[in-house]
């Protein structure tokens, strides 16, 4: 997710996203995000997506993943995915109990059970007591204001992103001009 210009959070990059009608067996996602039955190859349905739902909500409110602990490995990660362990941390302290009740109703290890998967679907998820006072449609339209909004100079400006130039390997930033010998290589291209 980015957050545009206007301050709204936006989903990018649906570059592994698949119209599904029954099962999918593909294992792909964010790892601290896979629901269990992604991990465990049992095959699942848009479930996964509430999964998914139910720890962004606890990582926008504690700042971190529910399943995530310092120096976690992935074998462990994914042990406490399929374990379902995680509990709710005492700071904040203002946490609502609707929050925590909306979140633990959604990590739940059978997806029959998950909420979002049960006889109302998702309007289970989206009439909780915790979103209760939310407004889908004034947010899609920009009617709720926006927490907070970037500086933005012009549509390609990109210095609100971090610089992660240093993370390149300097080798492949030289540009030096080829050889004779590469550029008869390319002599027809």
């Amino acid at each position: 997710m980015l957050i545009d210009s206007d301050g709204y959070c936006v989903l990018i990059d649906l570059g592994f996203a698949k119209v599904v009608t029954e099962k999918t067996y593909t294992l792909c996602g964010t790892p601290l995000y896979l629901a269990p039955e992604i991990i465990l190859s049992r095959g699942y349905d848009k479930c996964v997506d509430n999964w998914s739902f139910g720890v962004l909500i606890f990582e926008m409110i504690y700042g971190y993943s529910p399943f995530y602990s310092p120096n976690i490995d992935q074998i462990t990660l994914f042990k406490r995915i399929v374990r379902v362990q995680y509990s709710f941390p005492h700071m904040p302290s203002n946490v609502s109990h609707e929050a925590k009740d909306l979140i633990s109703r959604i990590l739940i290890l059978n997806p029959a059970r998950r909420l979002g998967s049960l006889a109302n679907g998702d309007a289970d998820i989206r009439y909780h007591q915790w979103l209760a006072a939310f407004s889908p449609s004034m947010l899609i339209n920009k009617e709720v204001p926006a927490p907070w909004k970037p500086n933005v100079k012009s549509p390609t400006d990109a210095s609100n992103f971090d610089d992660w130039s240093h993370l390149k390997d300097k080798q492949f930033m030289r540009h030096t001009a080829l050889s004779k010998k590469e550029q008869e290589l390319f002599k027809d291209f």
